[in-house]
């Protein structure tokens, strides 16, 4: 079988106030002449199908219409786990109809580890055995661990982290018992410990409590394909424990990351893979330097007329600029062909004095930022670290209350 692993979609996801729409439909009309020509036989998504648990309209017409499709190809099926940013109800509420489509979903996690486990036939190839997915989406805390008052950050640390091992070595062993020898392909949407991230991936738990190392998935899994992390890569020195990486770039800190999907090959009963470069659909730039060699470097810009107006990030540095600089570099991106999203001071060295309060525009900021920002200037008892600490809990449960 040909199995393409992806993930991290965010479809949906606003870009400051932009949106996505454009770069995520011309991703999914990639990936399913990928599918075509490469002949795959199952599409696995590992979580963070949509951006927010409540998606633009067009977001789901989007993902619907890529389904649909898809299941008109005849010839691949599909397995779609929830991620953090999804609404695991709102994933799981057409599954049976995605059913006769070849397509799996599995928003949250099933009651019985049986229910995770199950076998995808290669619908081009009779012969073929097929693989067995052991299909884990995101693991929420109720999945878990049960809350017990009193306990340590060390403790709740621990009990979270075994109750994830758990999980996963009880649906491998159902899996294990299935499989008669035939692939088991594993699914995740967590932070392995050790992997690099960007700016966009949000705290699934509390400083990072809820990680895994490589060691801890099973060795039942001949892959396991995961979720959450925007940079492809291995995970432990594992080449079988991979993150896919976004398709797109969702924040500037990954404009110069490549991107890609990742094609796996069972055939001959040995696992072989490669990666598959997405284009990139729309360039994010990122330019910094003083204000002369910003509108040098604007000006110099070579924009394709067939690809989409990229998108910049400025970053001034040098002596406070004048008050009509940011004008200036947004005009003059838009002569040649591109758009500034956010023009951003490097105040590194620079006196806290010298900076205006309007040097940024406080929707140039994630609420980390502005957090940091006011932490600057703090004067209490209580330590930063701690602060921090309890901003990153608070924000965390006012993320999982919009779900």
């Amino acid at each position: 079988m040909h199995i393409i692993h992806t993930s991290d979609w965010h479809l949906g996801q606003h870009f400051f106030d932009r949106d996505r729409f454009e770069e995520h439909e011309a991703f999914l009309r990639f990936l399913l002449a990928t599918i075509e020509t490469r002949r795959v036989d199952l599409l696995i998504v590992s979580g963070d199908i949509f951006d927010t648990a409540n998606p633009p309209r067009e977001a789901e017409r989007m993902y619907y219409r890529f389904l649909t499709r898809l299941g008109a190809m005849g010839t691949c099926s599909a397995v779609i786990v929830g991620g953090n940013h999804d609404s695991a109800p709102h994933l799981d509420a057409p599954a049976t109809v995605l059913e006769t489509l070849n397509i799996k979903v599995v928003g949250a996690l099933p009651e019985s580890a049986e229910e995770a486990v199950f076998h995808v036939p290669c619908l081009r190839d009779e012969t073929d055995p097929g693989v067995w997915v052991a299909a884990v989406p995101y693991l929420r805390d109720r999945d878990v661990r049960k809350a017990v008052a009193g306990e340590s950050f060390d403790e709740l640390s621990a009990r979270t982290r075994a109750g994830i091992r758990a999980a996963y070595t009880e649906i491998a062993e159902v899996a294990h018992a299935r499989s008669n020898g035939t692939p088991v392909i594993g699914t995740g949407h967590l932070t392995a410990l050790g992997s690099s991230v960007s700016d966009s991936e949000r705290t699934i738990h509390i400083g990072n409590l809820g990680s895994i190392s490589g060691g801890d998935f099973p060795d039942t899994f001949d892959y396991v394909a995961l979720g959450h992390i925007h940079t492809p890569q291995a995970v432990g020195g594992s080449q079988t424990i991979r993150y896919s990486g976004s398709p797109i770039a969702l924040s500037f800190s990954e404009a110069s990351q490549p991107k890609e999907i990742r094609l796996i090959n069972t055939a001959g009963g040995t696992l072989t893979q490669e990666p598959i470069a997405v284009p990139t659909f729309r360039p994010l730039l990122r330019i910094k330097g003083d204000a002369d060699a910003l509108k040098e470097a604007l000006t110099a810009l070579e924009v394709s007329e067939k690809g989409l107006t990229p998108w910049v990030e400025l970053t001034v540095k040098g002596s406070l600029p004048s008050s009509t600089l940011n004008e200036e570099l947004r005009t003059l991106a838009g002569e040649h062909g591109a758009e500034v999203l956010k023009v951003g001071l490097d105040t590194s060295g620079r006196p806290s004095a010298e900076l205006a309060p309007g040097d940024l525009s406080i929707n140039e900021l994630n609420p980390e930022e502005v957090f940091q920002r006011r932490l600057e200037a703090y004067e209490g008892e209580v330590p930063p670290d701690t602060l921090v600490e309890c901003f990153s809990h608070l924000l965390t449960l006012a993320q999982e209350a919009e779900k």
